[in-house]
């Protein structure tokens, strides 16, 4: 079985390398449009390789990167300084301080703690502890800039819950509590620019002017419509849809059972608990103070290193240097287009898109229908980048904020089934049970209420965003 696999495996990867160096030498190979020049076409040929790459997998994300840089280098001609630029922009040094406090918040077990005190808050009901899910995720989110610590940490609670309600194995309130945990840890990264590393690497696609405008609190305001829309409608189906009757209330001394396991809290809870509202403090304040929210991260991540909440181990071990080392080359991807006149071209061969686009609401229909499809093919991070780096132009030229091609691709990226499009839900469903517990059936529909909700909230948008002169 395990030579079988292993032979599978060296087909794929030899399959997807013939496809994928055969697609980048016939676009290598084109005669360049107007406006490009041969080595415009070689660094587009060897992109076309990456995404290959980045969509079938044979091998990990940032070693295509490191491949890739290296073309652009030999045979596009591109500078050192346009390849690596990612790496000595803020954004990526704001990435690297964040994923640091994400790891401090998972070594310490303080997520735990703060999760079990907001459900002791709420009804011991099934709609109670739904709420519970939903709003403590969202309560949780601008503290801890981890999605994936959040659904690992918060998901056996939701078993724990589930068995104390009596709820059927495979039933609909199963499901329903692990689509309110969804709801409150991953789809408010949308809402907090600081729920996850992804908001800023997005945010860093962006050009430098509209970087700068976007603090903490500017992209929590100009979020507020969706976040309304998404919390109140997503909550209601499923308080209606996944509703399950005949289901016993939670004992007094359950919650507080699971609070007493974890004893008082350590110096490290302590600590991590310190920097994280302080750091909250700063990011909202920053356009009254003028503290960036750079310096705010990494003053965090600084101090938690120092006072040794995040040791050797952890920040060789803790930090997700492979997806870090994959974002630094991805937000030096604009800079290198942009040299070899790439960006340019695009513009031009785009704007006959704009030109049939009439109005707000077909661009965002459009942009979110087009994220759900490639989503289905694509991870959620290269996705975003490859969508936003397309499309912010084509907002621009319709008198849009580029933000806004940012944030609904952001949005719709977030769809979670089937279930390999997000491994957050994969994590938690293994921590439910799997699928002795879930039916993963019941998923399908939750997803398209999902994609219909994004279309509603974002159009709702429209009309707020036009009110702050984010649309001409």
């Amino acid at each position: 079985m395990a030579e079988r696999k292993k032979m599978n495996a060296t087909v794929k990867f030899v399959v997807c390398e013939l496809v994928a160096v055969a697609a980048a030498v016939a676009v290598m190979l084109m005669h360049p449009p107007a406006a490009l020049t041969h080595e415009s076409m070689m660094v587009l040929g060897i992109t076309v390789w990456a995404i290959i790459n980045w969509v079938v997998r044979p091998i990990d994300e940032y070693v295509t990167c490191l491949v890739m840089s290296l073309g652009w280098y030999v045979l596009g001609k591109v500078d050192l300084g346009s390849i690596f630029s990612g790496f000595a922009g803020s954004t990526f040094w704001l990435v690297v301080a964040v994923v640091g406090i994400g790891a401090a918040v998972s070594k310490s077990g303080l997520l735990k703690r703060i999760s079990i005190l907001l459900l002791k808050f709420f009804k011991p009901t099934y709609k109670g502890q739904a709420f519970a899910f939903a709003l403590a995720g969202t309560c949780i989110s601008p503290l801890i800039p981890s999605t994936t610590a959040k659904m690992a940490i918060m998901s056996p609670l939701a078993l724990g819950i589930a068995d104390e309600l009596h709820l059927k194995k495979r039933g609909l309130g199963r499901v329903g509590l692990l689509m309110a945990l969804w709801l409150g840890v991953n789809i408010s990264g949308q809402y907090f620019i600081n729920a996850s590393f992804q908001g800023y690497m997005v945010l860093g696609l962006l050009p430098e002017a509209t970087q700068a405008e976007y603090t903490w609190m500017n992209w929590f305001i100009r979020s507020l419509p969706f976040t309304v829309v998404m919390l109140v409608g997503f909550l209601a189906f499923i308080l209606i849809f996944f509703r399950e009757k005949d289901t016993h209330a939670i004992s007094k001394d359950y919650i507080n059972s699971r609070l007493e396991e974890l004893g008082p809290m350590t110096r490290d809870e302590k600590i991590t608990a310190l920097v994280m509202a302080g750091a909250l403090i700063l990011f909202i304040l920053e356009s009254k103070i003028g503290f960036k929210s750079v310096s705010t991260a990494i003053l965090g991540f600084s101090a938690l290193l120092i006072l040794k909440v995040i040791g050797k181990e952890e920040f060789q071990k803790n930090m997700m240097w492979p997806l870090v080392f994959f974002i630094g080359f991805i937000l030096g991807m604009g800079n290198v287009f942009s040299a070899v006149g790439i960006t340019d071209w695009l513009s031009d061969v785009l704007s006959p898109l704009a030109g049939k686009i009439s109005s707000p609401y077909i661009f965002v229909a459009v942009l979110c229908v087009l994220t759900f499809v490639v989503r289905l093919l694509i991870a959620q991070v290269p996705s975003n980048i490859l969508l936003i780096t397309l499309f912010y132009p084509v907002a621009q030229s319709l008198g849009m904020d580029p933000w806004i091609a940012c944030v609904v691709v952001y949005g719709c990226s977030a769809v979670f089934y089937p279930l390999y499009v997000h491994p957050n839900l994969a994590i938690g469903y293994a921590q439910v049970g799997g699928e002795e517990n879930i039916d993963m059936s019941k998923f399908i529909i939750a997803d398209v209420v999902y994609m219909v909700l994004c279309v509603l909230a974002f159009w709702v948008c429209i009309p707020f965003w036009n009110m702050m002169g984010m649309i001409a």
